[in-house]
């Protein structure tokens, strides 16, 4: 678990002289915790908390875009198959959420990333999420 600590370090450094069009701040926090959620998935339910196995994360700056993909080698998983409402429905309708109910990250990601595909490539999921930065002025 101590690599969820390194993956926000190094997610944060990278994503420090990125421009999002609105509020910076909140949407690196939004890309950290969404990065964060995902690969908390993998750990949790791909490898039942067994860090025995790998996973890869590889993230890509652009001039447009801030880019991660998490590579793992649990069963094969879409996230993006899920049908997820918003917890926050469940909870003011007063239903009762399980305490691992679950789905959470995944909603997280889908509504803080503009773009998220899933496929399994060679034994390993790949997930990879994409957000849009400011476009620069041409010069």
């Amino acid at each position: 678990m101590d690599h969820l600590r390194l993956v926000w370090q190094t997610g944060e450094t990278l994503l420090e002289p990125v421009m999002f069009e609105e509020d910076c701040e909140g949407n690196r926090y939004n890309v950290l915790l969404a990065v964060q959620e995902m690969l908390t998935n993998v750990l949790r339910h791909g490898y039942e908390l067994d860090e025995a196995h790998p996973v890869e994360v590889e993230f890509q700056v652009a001039a447009d875009s801030f880019s991660v993909e998490l590579r793992d080698q649990g069963p094969a998983f879409d996230p993006l198959a899920l049908e997820v409402e918003d917890p926050a429905l469940a909870i003011g309708a007063g239903e009762d959420l399980p305490d691992e109910s679950g789905g959470f990250g995944i909603y997280i990601a889908r509504m803080v990333m503009d773009e998220l595909c899933y496929e399994r490539r060679d034994g390993w999921n790949c997930l990879a999420m994409r957000k849009q930065v400011r476009v620069q002025a041409g010069t």
